[in-house]
């Protein structure tokens, strides 16, 4: 009990000096040097970042990841896209109205200190939600007036919703440019043609023609990078410009098993279609939604393990070029191993010949 009591005067002693001792003195904030790697040993550093530019250029199976950017300052690691393995080959940006100072730093480290590239992406499948929304905020029509035009007067008229969509492209063209983006990745998932009348054809044809135009001006005028995701037989237009692709995702979120991954591009082939250059697409599991069940596979492993061992399983019929990781920021979270799924894919695709 004694020194029960001594303890606690001791401590009571200490906590009243420290409360004193307040009365006479600021506060200061420590000062904590953590010395990374680059700092302790650059020499080394600088010979591992060489090897990881060294790997990028090498012919291998690709991993492309799609990153959830936000605005403002990151809150956290997986908030930062320098925090993505060294290995990943590609950064693609989903929130391209989003980017800011902080963005574009990162964009550069990665670029300059690992060779990868950053892309941004044009979903189509998000601008037909935008466009619904938007058509809600308009007034109703009134009923159209009948004038009398003489016929050299007389315009072409333009459709409202491809005239839209143009200049959401020509939006994100200008965004493409003013970022000074490696390339762009465009996502459509169009209809299937065989159920489509002449008529309906002639009116997705020229949606396309719209959408795609200032996408494909953008790339001839300045080569970047191009990425394709989509079923690309539901394109009407000349299919010329999928030459330019480096990559055709075809998009998989939904597959759980192997042979899903393989109907999936047999879909996606066709007249003018590379079959040199097919990625799967998949998805990371979304940790925080317990409902979330895209980025699940069978056998009790991640949709990201299995896309990378559907990607080394060989076919004479396409060229398996590699995996294509949407919300990557996701896979961030894992007690054991951060970023595990992606970690996993890249040694199952490319295995360290360092055993």
């Amino acid at each position: 009990m004694n020194n029960i009591l001594k303890t606690i005067a001791l401590s009571a002693a200490v906590l009243l000096s420290a409360a004193a001792c307040s009365k006479w003195t600021e506060q200061q904030p420590l000062d904590f040097n953590y010395l990374t790697i680059e700092d302790k040993n650059p020499e080394l550093y600088a010979a591992y970042m060489q090897s990881i530019r060294d790997y990028h250029a090498t012919d291998h199976q690709v991993l492309i990841a799609r990153y959830d950017n936000k605005a403002g300052v990151p809150a956290g690691r997986a908030d930062h896209i320098t925090c993505l393995p060294d290995s990943v080959d590609y950064v693609v940006l989903n929130n391209y109205e989003l980017i800011n100072e902080n963005t574009l730093k990162e964009v550069a480290e990665m670029r300059e200190k690992k060779a990868v590239p950053a892309l941004i992406v044009l979903d189509c499948a998000l601008l037909e939600k935008e466009y619904k929304a938007y058509l809600e905020t308009l007034p109703e029509e009134e009923p159209e007036v009948e004038v009398a035009e003489e016929e050299n007067d007389a315009q072409p008229e333009v459709d409202p919703r491809n005239q839209w969509f143009a200049d959401k492209a020509a939006a994100f063209v200008a965004a493409a440019k003013q970022h000074d983006m490696d390339g762009i990745m465009v996502s459509y998932t169009g209809k299937g043609l065989l159920s489509l009348k002449d008529d309906e054809k002639a009116v997705v044809k020229a949606f396309q023609e719209a959408f795609f135009t200032p996408l494909t001006d953008y790339l001839a005028e300045t080569g970047k990078l191009f990425f394709y995701e989509g079923n690309p037989t539901t394109l009407l237009i000349d299919r010329e410009f999928l030459s330019n692709a480096k990559y055709i995702i075809v998009p998989a979120e939904d597959v759980t098993v192997e042979v899903g991954f393989n109907f999936a591009v047999m879909m996606s082939m066709g007249d003018g279609i590379p079959s040199d250059r097919f990625v799967i697409g998949v998805t990371a599991l979304d940790v925080t939604d317990d409902t979330a069940t895209d980025g699940l596979f069978s056998g009790d492993i991640t949709a990201i393990e299995g896309a990378a061992r559907w990607a080394v399983t060989p076919v004479s019929d396409y060229v398996k070029a590699g995996v294509c990781v949407n919300h990557a920021q996701f896979d961030y979270y894992n007690m054991q191993n951060v970023y595990r799924g992606i970690n996993a894919a890249i040694s199952t695709m490319n295995p360290s010949p360092i055993k």
